[in-house]
C-alpha cells in the first residue's frame, strides 16, 4: 500500500506540473508560473475530494520531501561552478546578499510589529528569501511552522519572478550581472530560474547570491536562536 502511494502521489505531481508548465507556455503570461498553477489546481483537487485522498497524498510525498535533504547539499555544485563570477565580482555579490537579507528581516519585522502580527508568522516571513531546502530547515530553528514557511517562500519567489523583471526594467536596472544578483537574494531558487531566462551571466550571479543569502541568514538564525534561545 505504501509503494502505491508513493507511486501515486509521485505520478500525480509531475503530471501536475507539466500540465501547468503547458498552459504557461501556451497563455505566455509571467504570472502564471508553473508552481503556483500547482499549488492552486492541487489545492482544488483535494478540496474536492475526500479527506483520506489527501492523507494518502501526504504520506505518499515524504520521498519527495527527503529529497529536499539532498536538494540543499546540491547548491554546493552550482555555486561552485560559479565561482569564477564570485571572484570576479566579490563586493557586489557579498552587498547585494548582505543588503538584501537586511532589508528583507527589517521590512518583515517592522511591518509584523506596526500591523500586530504574530511572532511565528514573522518568524516565517524573515525566512521567505531563502531557498525553500534552507528555509524549511531553519523553521526549526526559528520555531515556525513549516507550512507557514513553505507558504512564505513560496509567494516570495513566485512574485519575485513574476513581477521582478519589469519592475527592474522600470527601474532601469539593465546590468545582467546586477539582475542576477536582484533575483537570486531576494526570490532564492525560482528568481534565479527566471534570471537564468535572461542570460547565463544571470544565472550566474543568481546562483551566487541565492547560496549566500542562505548563508547569511542561516548563521544569523542560529545565532540569534543560540542567544536568546
Amino acid at each position: 500500500m505504501r509503494a502505491l502511494e508513493i507511486l501515486g502521489a509521485t505520478a500525480f505531481t509531475v503530471a501536475l506540473y507539466w500540465a501547468c508548465s503547458l498552459v504557461q507556455r501556451r497563455l505566455r503570461a509571467s504570472l502564471l508560473h508553473p508552481l503556483l498553477l500547482a499549488v492552486l489546481a492541487g489545492g482544488t483537487v483535494f478540496a474536492l475530494l475526500p479527506p483520506p485522498w489527501l492523507e494518502a497524498y501526504v504520506r505518499g510525498s515524504v520521498p519527495m520531501l527527503w529529497l529536499l535533504g539532498p536538494a540543499t547539499a546540491a547548491l554546493a555544485l552550482p555555486f561552485f561552478r560559479q565561482r569564477a563570477f564570485l571572484a570576479a565580482h566579490p563586493w557586489a555579490a557579498v552587498l547585494a546578499a548582505l543588503s538584501g537579507c537586511a532589508s528583507t528581516v527589517a521590512v518583515v519585522w517592522g511591518l509584523g510589529e506596526l500591523l500586530g502580527l504574530p511572532a511565528p508568522l514573522m518568524s516565517a516571513a524573515s525566512l521567505k528569501s531563502v531557498t525553500l531546502p534552507v528555509a524549511l530547515g531553519l523553521s526549526q530553528v526559528v520555531h515556525t511552522q513549516p507550512g507557514l514557511t513553505t507558504v512564505c517562500v513560496f509567494t516570495s519567489g513566485l512574485v519575485g519572478s513574476a513581477i521582478g523583471p519589469a519592475l527592474l526594467s522600470r527601474a532601469r536596472v539593465r546590468s545582467p550581472v546586477a539582475r542576477g544578483l536582484a533575483f537570486g537574494t531576494l526570490s532564492h531558487a525560482i528568481g534565479t530560474a527566471r534570471a537564468l531566462e535572461e542570460s547565463p551571466v544571470s544565472g550566474a550571479a543568481g546562483v551566487v547570491a541565492l547560496t549566500l543569502s542562505a548563508l547569511l541568514i542561516g548563521a544569523g538564525a542560529i545565532i540569534l536562536s543560540a542567544v536568546f534561545g
